[in-house]
């Protein structure tokens, strides 16, 4: 009767949050409204900023947490579908997994976002904590399947940031040891219970982003767009921004990338973002293309029409269109496994070139770019390279 307490919550809260936010999504986990760019301003570059502002959030930023929101509704109601069942197939297990793809990858496409409720009470950490260079994942999945206690999302909501992500939820569906699985495991009951927690937890944050993102709840895009709030103007609110995307280039390039590679095959699989499950590679080409997002602000008025329209900087926008469009089209060589890829010269060699294409984005970014924009940026690679 607990498990079914547990479970029928768990779905009444993914039906509200689904009834909450907007409309569906599809395999690719980025949303493509309809964009309506504003018009050019003929005023000052200041005029340039709001406008880019105002698309970026619109075209990319709150439909992306809106879509995070879907897709961890729908992850909550298929764990708590697999787990009424009494009997269990291999064709159910991969129904869940193919939902917490889906939610991850709706994750990745927002994940370089560092301003706002993602950063209250470490958020982004208690969404994913990775890199995880202290095993939490790993200790906290132990310590709540070894308690006596109902696994509910307050128990959840309390732990260490280990326990209540997306990896958590990962090493319940990909367990390392074939003895773990949640199909065959002696304690597949506590399992389940735990995974579905997780999963609503998920589904929680990611519910509570979107809302205060959301002009009807706390309307943090206004803060944004106006630049007021923890901002001194509109330019301090695209600076921010810019710095985000920066630090994502070096994350995706350096912790997802450069340090698996390694120095020679195999490589190191085990520090990859997803280990376990082997989906790296889906998560990259995510990242890679929100580049392109922030950079035209989600098909609007992007930095590259700033740059070829106000600055009349037509080179310095093609340069960079064109090494986010290598970067996109070096790591689309690659399909499946990435612990293949970095044990396969021809795949290391496809590895190493899109490291290549995305040192050249940040060197744009942080050179000409910021130069031309006269945008001030706070983060400063030290990778050497």
């Amino acid at each position: 009767m607990k498990k079914l307490n547990m479970i029928g919550t768990s779905i009444a809260l993914a039906l509200t949050l689904a009834a909450c936010g907007g409309g569906g999504s599809s395999s690719t986990p980025t949303p493509t409204p309809t964009p309506t760019p504003t018009p050019t301003p003929t005023g000052t570059i200041d005029d340039q900023y709001a406008s880019y502002l105002k698309d970026l959030t619109k075209n990319h930023i709150l439909p992306g947490y809106e879509d995070f929101q879907s897709e961890s509704a729908k992850f909550v109601l298929a764990t708590s579908a697999f787990c009424l069942l009494s009997n269990t197939t291999e064709a159910d297990l991969n129904l869940v997994k193919a939902s917490w793809l889906e939610t991850n990858l709706s994750w990745q496409n927002i994940q370089w976002v560092k301003v706002g409720p993602v950063v209250d009470k470490f958020v982004t950490f208690r969404i994913q904590n990775w890199p995880d260079t202290n095993n939490a994942v790993e200790r906290g999945i132990a310590e709540l399947l070894e308690t006596s206690e109902e696994v509910t999302i307050e128990l959840i909501a309390n732990k260490q940031t280990g326990a209540q992500g997306i990896p958590a939820a990962e090493m319940l569906l990909y367990p390392e040891d074939p003895n773990d699985s949640i199909l065959t495991s002696s304690s597949k009951a506590k399992r389940c219970e735990t995974l579905t927690a997780i999963s609503a937890n998920i589904a929680k944050m990611a519910n509570d982003v979107y809302n205060e993102w959301s002009p009807n709840g706390g309307n943090y895009v206004k803060s944004v767009n106006e630049g007021t709030g923890e901002f001194t103007g509109q330019k301090d609110a695209v600076e921010e921004l810019v710095t985000n995307w920066l630090e994502q280039v070096e994350r995706v390039k350096d912790e997802k990338i450069l340090k698996p590679v390694g120095d020679a095959a195999p490589g190191l699989p085990n520090i990859t973002e997803h280990a376990l499950s082997d989906k790296s590679l889906s998560s990259i080409k995510v990242n890679i293309n929100t580049f392109e997002a922030i950079y035209n602000a989600g098909q609007g008025h992007g930095f590259d029409n700033i740059l070829t329209d106000f600055l009349d900087q037509q080179a310095t926008a093609t340069s960079m269109a064109d090494k986010i469009n290598a970067a996109q089209s070096a790591i689309s060589a690659l399909e499946g496994s990435y612990k293949d890829a970095l044990n396969d010269e021809t795949k290391r060699a496809a590895l190493e070139d899109t490291i290549d294409k995305i040192r050249d984005i940040r060197d744009t970014l942080t050179g000409e770019f910021v130069q031309i924009l006269d945008l001030s940026i706070g983060f400063n690679s030290n990778d050497g390279d």
